[in-house]
């Protein structure tokens, strides 16, 4: 059951917009993130989050924490693996 909640809340949050003034999604900010952009400033530059209106009030701290799991995510991966 936690797998599949886990699943749609993914799902879910590629579609979801973060940045709102710019109308990017969780999904291309995890794109950006899988070819290596790895920081605020970095996306910034790349998709131009946080370059709207709001001047990243909003979605900067959502895009961190994003920023901060996928490291977290990629660390597990690399230890999982040097396992098997």
């Amino acid at each position: 059951m936690r797998i599949i909640l886990t699943s749609q809340r993914k799902l879910i949050n590629n579609f979801k917009k973060v940045c709102i003034c710019r109308s990017i999604t969780g999904g291309t900010i995890m794109a950006a993130m899988s070819e290596g952009v790895l920081s605020f400033e970095a996306l910034r530059r790349k998709i131009r989050v946080g370059t709207g209106n709001c001047k990243a009030k909003r979605c900067r701290p959502k895009i961190e924490a994003m920023i901060q799991e996928f490291k977290e995510n990629q660390k597990t991966s690399v230890k999982t693996s040097a396992v098997h």
